[in-house]
């Protein structure tokens, strides 16, 4: 994570590897507002991996990395023969101003620290 805050600027201080089957689709869907854009990084296991964004599909190819704003309409599919691996990194919409990305900022904390205090709760 510290290579990513030191690489990426406004790192939205979120990423994950992403591991796809064979066969696989990834039905249509999008983020709920345009405050971040997602960079889909193909790790392995490209041949037979294309996606699609708004109106446009692309070949995925290894280590080419693809950029959108999520909140664009977007699936995958794969036919490849072995796992996929996808790494996954998202930061905030370069077009929000300093203060924007510091109220929203403040907005998830305190949505995490909400589900964090509801799922202590659930526990007991």
């Amino acid at each position: 994570m510290q290579i990513l805050k030191d690489i990426i600027p406004r790192n939205y201080h979120h990423c994950f590897f992403s591991a796809v089957t064979p066969g696989t689709h990834i039905t249509p869907h999008n983020g709920p507002t345009g405050k971040k854009l997602r960079v889909h990084l193909p790790v392995m296991g490209t041949e037979g991996a294309r996606m699609r964004v708004g109106d446009e599909t692309k070949i995925l190819e290894e280590g080419k990395a693809i950029i959108f704003d999520d909140s664009f309409n977007h699936e995958a599919w794969y036919d490849g023969n072995q796992t996929r691996i996808n790494l996954i990194i998202d930061f905030w919409h370069p077009e929000l101003t300093d203060h924007e990305v510091k109220f929203f900022t403040m907005i998830l904390k305190a949505k995490l620290k909400g589900e964090k205090f509801l799922s202590s709760k659930i526990g007991n």
